[in-house]
């Protein structure tokens, strides 16, 4: 049987910052969910639309036994294919993953994922893994976003439970999650490079202000590029501009 615990919340700042304050008071698996952020963030400190109720906001807690051979590094990649796949097998909705972990329908954002992790007296407690994802946004509140995004209700024209959209993704979340720690990025490889539809395409790697071809995904969850001189290169962090 799954386990995992949830805190639902009718007001926070974020869920990530709420998750931060009162880490140590949480089990690991513990889930918590808002009604309404007043100062929803994501990636680079971007602010994520979130004053309504009609979206999804959690953070997962996370506290691994064993920190040394936990993939840190790829776990918001994990949550991407999970939420990616959601998407597609129970609403019928087909997405893609814009590397390393934001999830498109059609080019435009629905989903994004941050994670943060907990350092205590310079000792690895733990990871918050945050999900935003647009539920029931309509098109002239989405028009107010700088980026171009979507949401489920835009593209199904009806509302949705979103208190149920989020035990999907934890219980598919923490489905195969022992797996996954134990295999890391291996684990998901081959479903989150389908998703990646962007490859063998012209990217902009937005830090570097450069063009590149995107080539691959490697074993680690970096991805690999081509630039003019015809020379790969492995990409650690950053945000991808698709052409």
């Amino acid at each position: 049987m799954l386990k995992y615990n949830t805190i639902i919340l009718e007001e926070v700042e974020s869920t990530n910052a709420y998750a931060f304050e009162f880490f140590n008071s949480f089990e690991d698996k513990t889930v918590i969910a808002a009604k309404k952020q007043t100062n929803g963030r994501g990636r680079y400190n971007r602010k994520w639309i979130s004053d309504n109720s009609s979206n999804l906001y959690m953070s997962i807690v996370l506290k691994p036994k064993d920190n040394k051979t936990y993939p840190f590094a790829n776990v918001t990649q994990y949550l991407s294919v999970v939420t990616a796949n959601i998407l597609d097998k129970n609403f019928d909705i087909k997405s893609s993953i814009k590397w390393p972990n934001d999830i498109l329908v059609n080019g435009a954002k629905i989903s994004g994922i941050l994670a943060e992790s907990f350092v205590k007296n310079n000792k690895m407690e733990g990871i918050i893994l945050g999900l935003g994802l647009n539920v029931n946004l309509k098109e002239e509140t989405i028009k107010k976003i700088d980026q171009k995004a979507t949401s489920l209700y835009i593209l199904k024209n009806r509302t949705f439970d979103t208190e149920e959209i989020m035990h999907f993704i934890c219980k598919s979340f923490f489905e195969n999650y022992d797996e996954f720690t134990q295999k890391g990025f291996e684990f998901i490889k081959e479903e989150y490079t389908k998703k990646c539809d962007f490859l063998g395409s012209k990217i902009t790697i937005r830090e570097k202000n450069k063009q590149y071809i995107a080539q691959s995904i490697d074993n680690d969850g970096l991805l690999i590029v081509k630039d003019d001189f015809n020379k790969d290169s492995k990409i650690i962090t950053g945000d991808i501009l698709c052409q």
